[in-house]
């Protein structure tokens, strides 16, 4: 799998609603949504867009073209039209919608005029992690510390060192101490604890 599908692909759980919305969209409605969801990105929205008869299908092409046009600055690479395929056929969308829709998130220029504050930032490709003891092993044998005082340095003096992979080829390295580390995966946790939280309430689904 591409780095680029794999970022189309994140939050797979987000289109749970719209699955059952996407096969009822018709070609000819394809463009017109886009355009539509484009301008509201831009910060210009549609009058016609609250008028909607087919309101439904409109939120779910709506959030298919705002999901694929934030990703786009992550990669910093124009997307591949295969990987946007494959995106849209998992979501049900019938061959000739998912053409259509295809030729249009591939055009460059429809992400010219979307504001900078819309777009995310890049994801991860890759973690990668090792413990460095080495300052700890320097200073037990400077000091020729007894067991006790073993402990105490290797508590204090230990690292955890980080590797992150980006989408957009950057390499970034933290190096932290035990604290600091149990400290950062708590912080996930609760983070990761609140988005389930939210995602159950019902005013986070797609209607």
């Amino acid at each position: 799998m591409s780095q680029q599908l794999e970022l189309l692909l994140e939050g797979h759980g987000q289109w749970t609603s719209a699955l059952y919305v996407i096969p009822e969209v018709q070609k000819k409605e394809i463009k017109p949504f886009t355009i539509l969801t484009l301008k509201e990105l831009e910060g210009k929205p549609d009058s016609r867009t609250s008028s909607l008869t087919n309101s439904k299908k409109f939120a779910a092409v709506r959030a298919v073209v705002r999901h694929v046009a934030r990703s786009r600055s992550a990669t910093n690479e124009h997307w591949n039209a295969e990987d946007i395929r494959t995106f849209l056929e998992n979501l049900r969308f019938s061959p000739e919608c998912t053409e259509e829709l295809t030729t249009l998130l591939c055009t460059d220029k429809i992400y010219e005029n979307i504001p900078k504050h819309l777009r995310v930032k890049p994801g991860m490709v890759s973690m990668q992690w090792k413990i460095d003891i080495s300052l700890c092993q320097n200073n037990i044998q400077a000091e020729n510390a007894n067991p006790e005082r073993c402990k105490e340095i290797m508590q204090r003096d230990t690292h955890i060192i980080l590797t992150f992979q980006l989408t957009d080829g950057q390499t970034n390295t933290y190096r932290l101490s035990i604290a600091k580390f149990h400290e950062l995966r708590y912080t996930i946790a609760s983070a990761l604890k609140s988005v389930i939280v939210l995602e159950k309430r019902k005013c986070m689904r797609c209607d």
